[in-house]
């Protein structure tokens, strides 16, 4: 301080000044800055405070928004509210189309109150319909009825009556078959009581009796009734073993519920739905067609197949196979000719009441039958009786107990056939006629046995002209076909190879059980294969186009050759495969379900159309297959056991004889071992004693071979004995 005091002493006065006055300046810039700061403060706060108020105001303009939205679709829920209404105003007046103002003016003023009256509307005419009430408006829009005719019912100069009389086929009746007509005792009588009476058989009085459910009514011909299911079983019309069936069948008529949504749907969706099989449906669909018309389960009454298609109760594929007859599958059978039929085939043959002008099949008696039957078909059918429990079973229920030894199950199986006549279209309109065992698929052509001699034309005309039976020429070819397949001597005979012409795999590595290099003969009779076993191993290498055959075998081995070629459709041309052939039973069940096991077990199904193998995944898809079948060729140990193993003599699968098989080091070929035979031939198991079958006692009792229904052309036995079983042999017609 005295340095500064010193110094300001020593300032001049000017100085002095100047310095004051830049320190008042300096204090006023720093007030101003204050002040600055200050306003600066205020404009940010008033900034803040206006962003603000525009936040607010954007938020107030989208909730503002938001409930103009609401209000938008309010307004569009009332007027679409008010459309309602207004189609509900429609339905009210007999279609017409009128609104609510519309609706106003039509009422009337009530004098005392002045309110406004809707003038009731007039009640709509019904008749009776299948199962319910049918309205007059339906059967116009159905084509059943002209508009015209609906005019003349509100003059009055019609009546229900007359409707329901003049549509009787289409509300009420049914043209199906009703009953038979049994000529031999000149009367008439229900179908299940012809069966009782051993006039028809059950599977024949099933598809009968199911075809009249299918059309609306269970048919009573003694009485001219008609009935419900429920009606008919208590009527005692119908037995209560087919009752399930049948109501099965009538809901072709009442309508079938749909597993998802519980509402009624046709037979034609039904089966698009997979509710129930395409082939029965379709053969449920011609049964109302042939009985007066496809029935709507929905109107309970029945259309013209056009309306129907036009409805859409069915497509165009099922449209073109009812209108087209030739398409018509023919699941009906004529008991007096043994003929296949469909039901219009079937019902041109019938009669028709002249009391009651219901339709009736004749039954004729024995010697017109003969007269009338076609030679084209031979059934027989082996039954075994034991003793003990005098129970009837099959050859193989038999052996599967150890009734009977190997040798006895294979002669008796050999009695067991079902031989049909057929005549076979080839795809340049050639026909050939051929003879088919359907439970072996055994076939011989007429011509080719005729040029190879093994019948001769004068054989021939007698078949054709009936002066022998068709057992008669059976036995004729099979002799003939046996005596010429056997070996003259013990030298092998030379091998055909048919060539792989399709390989399976790029690779070619799927293989089947290869058979030695001998024909089915020389193995046969040295007893290192039995006959079956030989045949069924080749039928395996066939259906999998991996084979070795003579010429003996090869026409045996014709429907397994068909298996890796294709059943050709004759009207399409197209290959169906095994599971298509047994599925339209162009192939037998028992053949097709070994053919099915071979493909399988050696990689899956081939598909002779496209030439390529299908996993059963594909085959489900495709629709070849359904769940359970693919799910018995998947559990392969349940396979049945159809082979007999040459080595240990026991019967087995094919599953277990490909994995009893050794690799041939060469080739790689699967070779299944075989043991040297006894001096017996092939022996069994089962069998101890050649003469007995196993825990067999000795003593006095019996069997004995019943020839009592074979004709006198049938192969004949000599009389033989067995310790516990009885053997009837039956010729079915």
């Amino acid at each position: 301080m005295q340095k500064l005091s010193q110094q300001r002493v020593d300032v001049p006065s000017s100085a002095r000044l100047a310095l004051d006055r830049l320190e008042g300046q300096c204090e006023k810039f720093q007030e101003e800055l204050k002040r600055l700061r200050l306003t600066v403060s205020e404009e940010q706060a008033q900034r803040r405070l206006v962003e603000e108020q525009l936040q607010q105001q954007s938020f107030a303009r989208t909730d503002e928004a938001r409930k103009r939205s609401e209000l938008e679709a309010q307004i569009q829920l009332i007027l679409s509210q008010k459309c309602t209404d207004d189609r509900k105003y429609k339905e009210m007046q007999d279609g017409q189309s009128v609104s609510y103002v519309t609706l106003k003016r039509q009422c009337k003023v009530d004098p005392n109150t002045s309110l406004l009256l809707l003038p009731a509307p007039q009640e709509q005419m019904m008749v009776q319909g299948l199962r319910l009430k049918v309205s007059i408006s339906d059967l116009v829009g159905a084509k059943l009825l002209e508009p015209s005719d609906l005019d003349q019912l509100k003059e009055g100069k019609l009546t229900s009556q007359d409707i329901e009389h003049r549509l009787r086929a289409y509300l009420r009746g049914s043209t199906s078959i009703a009953g038979v007509y049994d000529e031999a005792n000149k009367c008439i009588l229900p179908i299940y009581q012809a069966m009782k009476k051993r006039l028809l058989r059950p599977g024949t009085t099933m598809e009968l009796l199911e075809a009249q459910a299918a059309s609306g009514f269970m048919i009573d011909p003694v009485n001219n009734q008609y009935y419900t299911v429920e009606e008919a079983c208590k009527k005692h019309l119908v037995g209560v073993e087919f009752k399930d069936k049948l109501l099965s069948a009538e809901r072709a008529v009442t309508g079938y519920k749909d597993p998802g949504t519980d509402k009624i749907i046709s037979l034609f969706e039904a089966i698009e739905q997979g509710i129930i099989e395409k082939g029965h449906g379709i053969r449920l669909l011609e049964a109302q067609i042939a009985s007066g018309g496809i029935i709507d389960p929905k109107q309970s009454h029945r259309i013209d197949v056009d309306v129907a298609y036009q409805r859409g109760y069915f497509g165009k594929e099922i449209n073109q196979i009812l209108k087209d007859e030739k398409d018509d599958s023919k699941g009906f059978f004529d008991p007096n000719t043994q003929d296949n039929l469909t039901y219009l085939q079937l019902k041109s043959r019938c009669i028709t009441d002249e009391k009651t002008g219901l339709v009736l099949l004749p039954l004729y008696e024995k010697g017109k039958t003969e007269s009338l039957q076609k030679n084209t078909t031979r059934k027989t059918r082996v039954v075994i009786v034991d003793p003990d429990t005098n129970k009837e079973m099959t050859v193989r229920e038999a052996y599967d107990k150890q009734l009977i030894d190997y040798e006895t199950y294979l002669e008796l199986s050999k009695q067991e056939s079902e031989w049909e006549e057929m005549t076979v279209t080839a795809s340049d309109g050639t026909r050939r006629l051929v003879i088919t065992d359907r439970k072996t698929g055994l076939q011989y052509d007429l011509q080719e046995l005729l040029d190879k001699g093994v019948i001769d034309q004068d054989t021939l005309n007698k078949y054709h002209s009936g002066a022998i039976t068709l057992t008669q020429f059976v036995d004729v070819i099979t002799s003939k076909t046996t005596s010429l397949s056997k070996p003259s001597s013990e030298t092998m005979s030379t091998v055909k190879c048919t060539p792989l012409q399709q390989p399976l795999s790029p690779t070619n590595s799927l293989t089947c059980i290869a058979s030695t290099s001998m024909t089915l003969k020389s193995p046969g009779e040295r007893g290192l294969v039995d006959l079956i076993t030989a045949q069924r191993l080749l039928e395996a290498q066939e259906a999998t186009r991996l084979c070795i055959i003579d010429d003996d075998m090869a026409n045996r081995l014709k429907p397994a050759q068909k298996a890796y070629i294709g059943f050709e459709d004759l009207k399409t041309k197209k290959k169906m495969s095994v599971a298509e052939a047994v599925k339209e039973k162009w192939l037998p069940y028992e053949a097709g379900q070994r053919f099915l096991e071979f493909q399988f077990l050696i990689g899956g199904l081939f598909d002779p159309e496209q030439g390529q193998i299908r996993t059963l995944d594909e085959t489900l898809h495709l629709g070849w297959l359904d769940g359970r079948t693919a799910q018995k060729l998947l559990e392969t140990r349940h396979h049945p056991k159809t082979l007999t193993c040459p080595k240990t003599k026991l019967r087995i699968s094919y599953k277990e004889a490909m994995d009893a098989c050794m690799l041939e080091e060469k080739t790689g070929v699967r070779m299944l071992p075989a043991a040297a035979a006894s001096s017996h031939g092939i022996g069994s198991p089962y069998n101890m004693k050649p003469s007995s079958a196993p825990g067999s006692r000795s003593g006095s009792r019996r069997g004995s071979v019943d020839h009592t229904f074979l004709t006198s052309s049938s192969s004949r036995y000599s009389s033989f004995s067995y310790s516990r079983t009885s053997f009837s042999t039956r010729s079915l017609s």
